[in-house]
């Protein structure tokens, strides 16, 4: 049921706070709600080029900010991303405008790279991307495996940006940047990313039993099929390292992960934990290889001891703990690195590039770095939103306005209607089965057709739309602290100041965040908290 037509909050949704590239995801979902998959698509491609890609292997920190997870589960963005893209009848892209005759050379294909081509192209820039390998794409066509993102999914990602008028010149490495002034380009992007591989420092480390997991990725992904042997240990807890012992199993080994921390430290994907587990890969936690002979592989286990600085219990050598485990090649995935030396640019220590913060302006004039270069090895999204941020600088840098957005046409709010019922779950998506996974790359998460697409958008609260005042009587307040932890929206927060009974009660900081899920006012044991509609909303009803 429609209830009306709203404006938009002042303030954004959690889940597009939570976005690097800025994604409105309440609005397009709302498309999507409505069966409009190419107005759906195109809100997407306002803020990113790469949605096809994101919606096959984002990270999704949006899902995790999502306000739904009040009432019963977060709602399924990433894939629904994905079903935008492959349920569109049309795919349109904006008409160039006429060109300033500026020519901005970019120095590697990732999604960074690309992303700044992009949009520097829709400015009416001309636009050359060199990159060194036989491939555009950088770490998407290299690092992440088929059966993970289709290589038709890249390539089609591609010649969108091509479309825009991008020239990409493969097999072209690029030693100075500067020296590309010279020739006659007007701005130059240093984008390359983060492939080499850190070392754990132990030893027979530099044997030939030893991979690096991007450059066994990297040889996957060219259709190579390495000799591993019968049994592969693959070290590491990231995305790289579930990718290479997945590759593994599928090229028939027997395959054992090993990683330092516990099971819920893994920085990798929870999905992706979940298919290596499927596809028969083992698992070892808290446990790291301590050297390499005699055809054994030296083990110890760790324990677990005080948080680190990343929040996570830092483990600990258990003394006596040392076991060996047989292992034809081991695979590293610990860690990727930036070699930002030798572009005759001034680098942190680490290799990546120095640049300003706020324009990514390098120690040359008219170079500027992105992604990896800058920040280290990060996430596709994130590589995204430097992509943006430089091709803001660029096109200022060249006498624009820095201005890239490019609105589809839509209303500034929407049609604010029920969200589905309180406790309706997300919507499963379908796999292929773990037999048909061993041996074939091919795609392994099937996404959803249009109808369940409908169907996973109608669980959206539109955030953006609902309005609702929340209020704390201070003086009733006895700072019990349920509000808190029934809300994941961080509406609430302690006073520094003591009420009358000699508490430090609760504050509504952030109401505005507020979904009316009513959890905090149902488990306030002194009744001091009310919270009314701003205008006539709904909420799911249990």
């Amino acid at each position: 049921m429609t209830l009306s037509s709203r404006p938009r909050k002042a303030t954004p949704a959690p889940c597009v706070e939570a976005c690097p590239g800025g994604v409105d995801v309440p609005r397009y979902i709302r498309h999507i709600r409505k069966g409009e998959f190419d107005q759906a698509r195109a809100v997407v491609r306002e803020q990113i080029p790469f949605s096809a890609v994101c919606g096959h292997v984002c990270v999704h920190p949006c899902e995790s900010r999502c306000a739904r997870i009040q009432y019963d589960e977060t709602i399924a963005i990433r894939l629904l991303k994905r079903a935008a893209e492959e349920n569109a009848l049309v795919r349109r892209e904006p008409v160039r405008p006429l060109a300033t005759n500026k020519r901005v050379a970019i120095v590697g294909s990732g999604p960074s790279g690309l992303t700044a081509a992009y949009y520097l192209a829709r400015l009416g820039h001309q636009v050359v991307v060199f990159e060194a390998l036989p491939e555009p794409g950088g770490l998407l066509w290299y690092g992440i495996p088929s059966y993970r993102l289709p290589r038709e999914v890249i390539l089609a990602e591609i010649d969108l940006i091509r479309s825009q008028g991008v020239e990409i010149i493969t097999n072209k490495p690029i030693e100075s940047p500067a020296g590309l002034l010279e020739d006659g380009f007007a701005a130059v992007l240093v984008a390359f990313g983060a492939w080499r591989t850190q070392k754990m420092g132990i030893d027979g480390e530099n044997s030939t039993r030893v991979l690096s997991g991007l450059a066994f990725l990297r040889e996957i992904n060219q259709g190579r099929r390495p000799a591993l042997g019968r049994k592969v240990i693959v070290v590491g807890g990231g995305n790289t390292a579930l990718d290479a012992a997945r590759a593994a199993v599928r090229l028939g080994a027997e395959t054992r992960l090993l990683y330092r921390r516990r099971q819920e430290d893994m920085p990798a994907a929870a999905e992706e934990i979940i298919d290596a587990l499927e596809e028969g890969v083992q698992m070892d936690f808290l446990t790291v290889p301590t050297g390499i002979a005699d055809g054994k592989i030296a083990c110890r286990k760790m324990t677990i001891g005080p948080p680190d600085a990343s929040g996570r219990p830092l483990p600990i050598p258990l003394e006596g703990s040392e076991f060996p485990l047989e292992g034809d090649t081991l695979i590293m995935a610990v860690g990727q690195l930036v070699r930002g030396e030798g572009y005759g640019l001034d680098c942190h220590p680490d290799g990546t590039i120095k640049s300003d913060s706020a324009n990514l302006a390098t120690s040359h004039p008219g170079v500027f770095a992105a992604g990896d270069a800058v920040t280290g090895p990060s996430t596709i999204i994130q590589a995204i939103a430097q992509g943006k941020l430089a091709s803001r600088a660029i096109d200022m840098f060249l006498g624009g306005s820095g201005e890239i957005d490019f609105p589809a046409e839509d209303g500034p709010g929407g049609d604010l209607t029920d969200a589905s019922a309180m406790g309706t779950g997300r919507r499963a998506v379908e796999k292929i089965p773990e037999a048909m996974r061993l041996g074939s790359f091919d795609l392994v998460e099937c996404g959803y057709d249009g109808a369940a697409a409908i169907h996973e958008a109608a669980r959206c609260l539109s955030c953006d739309l609902r309005s609702y005042e929340v209020t704390v009587n201070a003086v009733l307040c006895k700072e019990c602290g349920y509000c808190r932890e029934m809300c994941s929206l961080d509406i609430f927060e302690t006073s520094d100041a003591f009420n009358p009974g000699g508490y430090k009660p609760s504050l509504a900081r952030r109401p505005e965040r507020c979904v009316g899920c009513l959890k905090c006012l149902y488990v306030c044991p002194d009744f001091a908290i009310t919270i009314t509609e701003g205008t006539r909303a709904s909420r799911p009803q249990g």
